[in-house]
């Protein structure tokens, strides 16, 4: 190769590049201008967006969404807000929830003495007297009385008043003084 091919080379490859340069500022700034004056809304209108949704594969969409981080931009406390608990309650079987509680697991939680010494033992045992003492006189009052019954009944038919009363016998009407 001879110094002015070389030149001549040097300078067409300066010179291409040139225009190479010179063509990507014409063409962005074409590109620029033609996205100024596009009319992104009437563009989208006349866009078929089933057609377009029916040409993404959604399963290889979703597979590229990482869901963690989805759910790191969700207030859970305010989606809790909206859920109606009463509704989410209404909706579990609660024979087999109950099914699945282990309550041999669960009374062994339980603290018996701390409950027994928290337990007023004396109020309990005066309230559980007192009661059964009530329902002793009660009963003893219920046969007192059947028993003045069948006394006063005997004590008729003793002195041969046929007419079954059961009760005290009549009082003397008094005669009244002028």
């Amino acid at each position: 190769m001879d110094l002015n091919d070389w030149a001549k080379r040097s300078r067409s490859r300066r010179f291409a590049e040139h225009v190479e340069s010179i063509a990507q500022a014409v063409a962005e700034r074409v590109i620029g201008l033609a996205v100024e004056l596009l009319d992104v809304n009437a563009l989208i209108a006349r866009i078929d967006l089933n057609v377009v949704l029916g040409r993404v594969e959604l399963n290889s969409l979703l597979n590229r969404v990482d869901l963690n981080e989805v759910l790191n931009h969700v207030d859970l406390n305010q989606v809790l807000e909206t859920v109606d608990l009463n509704e989410v309650l209404d909706r579990v079987d609660m024979d087999k929830l109950v099914a699945r509680v282990d309550i041999n697991q669960l009374a062994s939680r339980i603290d018996i003495e701390a409950l027994v010494k928290d337990t007023d033992l004396g109020a309990l045992m005066v309230s559980s007297s007192a009661t059964l003492a009530t329902d002793a006189v009660e009963l003893g009052r219920s046969h007192a009385v059947s028993m003045d019954d069948t006394l006063a009944r005997w004590a008729s038919k003793l002195r041969r008043n046929h007419k079954g009363q059961a009760g005290p016998p009549e009082l003397p009407q008094a005669q009244e003084e002028p």
